[in-house]
């Protein structure tokens, strides 16, 4: 992991999340970090080697590439529309310029986007720990065993104090929150829940630009100490994903849902809420934040010959 980052700097981007389809000025994202428009872009071409303007750009390419993954459902228009592209013309030449392909290309899983998202991902993101690497725990799950371990659940706002870590993801974030834990005992923060709020998406962003916070809920009342930032997690339906097994085994099981449940669940995923892992009694729950979208039943006759494909394929391959 590297060095914590500014949480005053990131408040910008943490703005950028939650405005992504709308015009967000610089004097926008000046006003929730407390500088100057002129203040705030040198610090963050200091900081992020990049202006607010072309980080929110990439972003926003970044997201969309997320949404034409795992929410097949959407048209390209309409997943411009989403992260704030005035039309899906626009929306393709500047995706193409900045990924070397088009949104076609990514959706039609052309090997040039699958290569692409491959070496996003790299060594560690859904990666197993050592503990399980090699054992029966290591293998990817069917649907049915997915879907089996799934609740839809409406959480009500809450807020939390948290730690940012910039960085790839993988196993080694359990140091991350163990560290964390430590600080909030020192703090005298005291919880039976904690959180990690994953705001990036691995297969769309590389690992330099990814966040993470490990976070624990607090009370209105509390007051948070300088070095934690606030977030007010806002209430909504989640997807909630419940699992006994070591932590080790996390990335396989992240890997599971976004790769055999969500695609074809009928959901989309809420683009301005970050994914979450809850810890909690020896276990954990891994949660997506769910928009409405068309039921399974609905979407049937459109995946039920994917299905076929993927059952026919694992079964010639045994």
């Amino acid at each position: 992991m590297t060095n914590p980052p500014c949480l005053r700097l990131e408040k910008a981007i943490d703005r950028m999340v939650r405005g992504l389809a709308a015009p967000l000025q610089l004097a926008d994202l000046a006003d929730v970090t407390h500088y100057s428009p002129w203040h705030l872009a040198h610090r963050f071409q200091s900081e992020y080697g990049d202006s607010p303007q072309a980080f929110l750009w990439q972003l926003r390419l970044e997201v969309a590439a997320s949404l034409l993954q795992w929410s097949p459902h959407l048209s390209i228009g309409q997943v411009a529309d989403l992260v704030g592209f005035s039309s899906p013309a626009t929306f393709s030449r500047a995706f193409s310029r900045s990924f070397g392909f088009t949104p076609s290309d990514l959706r039609a899983g052309r090997a040039v986007a699958i290569c692409w998202i491959a070496n996003n991902l790299g060594a560690m993101s859904y990666r197993p720990g050592p503990a399980i690497v090699g054992t029966d725990v290591d293998r990817v799950w069917s649907w049915d065993e997915v879907e089996g371990c799934i609740e839809l659940e409406e959480w009500p706002t809450e807020r939390m104090a948290y730690l940012r870590a910039v960085g790839d993801y993988g196993f080694h974030l359990e140091e991350f929150l163990a560290s964390f834990q430590e600080q909030c005992q020192t703090l005298e923060i005291k919880a039976d829940r904690w959180f990690g709020l994953v705001w990036s998406d691995p297969a769309t962003t590389p690992a330099e630009r990814r966040r993470y916070d490990v976070a624990v809920p607090v009370s209105r009342q509390f007051k948070l100490p300088r070095l934690l930032g606030e977030y007010q997690r806002p209430a909504g339906r989640w997807a909630v994903f419940r699992h006994i097994g070591e932590r080790a085994d996390i990335g396989p099981r992240w890997r599971d849902l976004m790769l055999v449940w969500l695609p074809y669940s009928g959901w989309m995923l809420d683009p301005q809420r970050p994914r979450v892992e809850c810890y909690y009694d020896g276990r954990y729950d891994l949660c997506l934040p769910l928009l409405p979208g068309r039921s399974i039943q609905d979407r049937l006759p459109e995946i039920l010959p994917e299905l076929l494909k993927l059952v026919t394929t694992v079964v010639n391959d045994k």
